[in-house]
């Protein structure tokens, strides 16, 4: 079990042409609501033109791809008001336009970058060396934010003097009111998840997929960076490390399971094996207060108009968890 699991993580096989657009974008099936859901009579010409691919964005996809830039956003923020850390954008979606139709260019033109592999969205400075890097990267490449738009290569030595890499993650959930939420977890006492931890209902966790891993696993080990998983809720964030992840799926108290999603097209995308980490193995990263709800609408180019909410302002407490376990790494180095 150890070993196949260990298999699955650590890819050796070369870099497979990917359509990063619908990477960015695919949504999770089961947080997928169809406008056309009932309208089970129109022809498939006429759903095609209601989904109008790679053209047409469906609310929900907007809606996710708002709040995921609003948790970057925020977690950019907190962490740049201590006086403790520094972080600067490096993933692509961290510095993508918001328009629909700039954002498939602008995927467009990452493909050199993306051959790279999965790079972090964030990376994490003490805030010396932060303002030394911000600086460094301003006057080679004239902003921070070009560094998500320029090959690992050309800053390697100012990428290497990070603390540590930041993966944002994000769901649609308000955290207090889900069902299993500080509710005391019990253990499977048969079947497949025997030994497993059980919640009492449905709780919050922090979401990898598989896919990623190996991308990551390289990434990691090329730089000698430990990665970390944030996972940003409405209302709170959890992260846990990497390496972590990695090892709790080898002893088994964690375990690949599937999900569908679905691409911004309307199109099926193949099932995707992630794993779920409970909040309770998790740090917590902050509570967020402040955020308000914003209405939005989008025209495509057939002239239908479309509403949808963003997320919207708001600021993160963060957690003592996230001062101790990276202040003790500022420790070591000293």
């Amino acid at each position: 079990m150890q070993k196949e699991t260990k298999n699955q993580c650590i890819g050796t096989s070369k870099p497979r042409q990917l359509d990063y657009f619908n990477l960015y974008l695919q949504l999770p099936t089961s947080e997928l609501i169809w406008e056309i859901g009932g309208a089970v009579h129109l022809s498939p010409d006429e759903i095609n033109y209601l989904i109008n691919p790679r053209r047409l964005r469906g609310s929900d996809f907007l809606m996710r791809w708002a709040q995921g830039r609003w948790s970057e956003e925020i977690v950019i923020r907190a962490l740049n008001q201590t006086e403790r850390f520094g972080v600067i954008p490096y993933g692509p979606s961290t510095v993508a336009p918001e328009d629909p139709e700039e954002l498939e260019l602008f995927f467009q033109k990452m493909d050199v970058i993306n051959q790279e592999g999965k790079r972090p969205d964030l990376l994490l400075y003490e805030k010396a060396t932060y303002d030394w890097a911000r600086k460094e990267v301003e006057h080679r490449l004239g902003s921070v934010e070009k560094l998500a738009e320029t090959p690992s290569s050309v800053l390697e030595g100012v990428i290497s003097k990070a603390t540590a890499a930041i993966e944002v993650e994000n769901s649609l959930w308000v955290t207090e009111k889900m069902p299993g939420f500080g509710k005391p977890f019990s253990r499977y006492k048969r079947g497949k998840n025997k030994g497993r931890l059980k919640p009492a209902g449905i709780v919050p966790t922090i979401i990898v997929k598989q896919e990623d891993m190996p991308r990551l696993q390289q990434w990691e080990a090329h730089f000698g960076i430990p990665l970390y998983v944030v996972h940003i809720f409405y209302d709170r964030g959890y992260f846990i490390k990497f390496s972590d992840v990695l090892s709790m799926l080898e002893s088994g108290e964690l375990r690949m399971e599937a999900q569908r999603y679905t691409n911004p097209d309307g199109t099926a995308a193949t099932p995707k094996s992630i794993v779920k980490v409970p909040y309770i193995l998790c740090n917590e990263f902050g509570t967020v207060s402040g955020q308000t709800l914003h209405p939005k609408t989008f025209v495509d180019k057939n002239g239908k108009v479309m509403t949808y909410v963003t997320f919207s302002g708001g600021d993160i407490q963060l957690s003592p968890d996230v001062f101790e376990t990276w202040g003790t790494r500022y420790e070591s180095n000293d």
